[in-house]
């Protein structure tokens, strides 16, 4: 006779068997939620929206407006445009933004994407948008000069948040 024995059988698995004890159910359902709340923690404090101005930025005149000051109540509406002179424009106002206002010019396609940033560094206006901006016309004044600024005559200073009327 030979010694040689059939295989045995695979046998069931043993379901009234744990694979974890309740602590190691309990690492597996904490672990993740600590890795996340690291994560988050860690982009909380190294968030910058200085990295969201994207693009080339454009010379715009500001003035020391703040939202805390009287302000105009004449309205000014239109699309931004961008001139051959590389100044923003509303159609063909010249503008003088609040104070810490910015603007990029980024291509996208064929088109330049003109945006608008207030301090907080949100976007407020965008080229293909249709604004209203609160403020009232002025002399050119202490800006006659500068780039961007016509030599002489009046310049519509904003003295609210851009409102969009129309557009995407």
């Amino acid at each position: 006779m030979s010694d040689t024995r059939a295989p045995d059988a695979p046998r069931p698995p043993d379901i009234g068997r744990r694979t974890l004890t309740p602590v190691g159910y309990a690492i597996c359902a904490i672990v993740p939620v600590v890795i996340a709340a690291l994560g988050f923690t860690f982009l909380h404090f190294h968030y910058d929206k200085e990295q969201l101005v994207a693009g080339d930025r454009i010379h715009i005149l500001t003035s020391e407006w703040t939202p805390a000051d009287a302000a105009s109540t004449a309205l000014a509406r239109g699309e931004l445009t961008l001139g051959d002179d590389g100044c923003l424009r509303l159609g063909t106002t010249e503008l003088v933004w609040p104070k810490d206002y910015e603007a990029t010019v980024q291509r996208v396609g064929s088109a330049d994407q003109i945006k608008v940033y207030d301090p907080d560094r949100d976007i407020v206006a965008r080229s293909s948008q249709t604004i209203e901006l609160g403020g009232g016309f002025g002399d050119v004044g202490e800006y006659a000069g500068e780039p961007c600024a016509p030599s002489s005559g009046q310049a519509f200073f904003v003295q609210s948040e851009p409102k969009v009327v129309d557009g995407s």
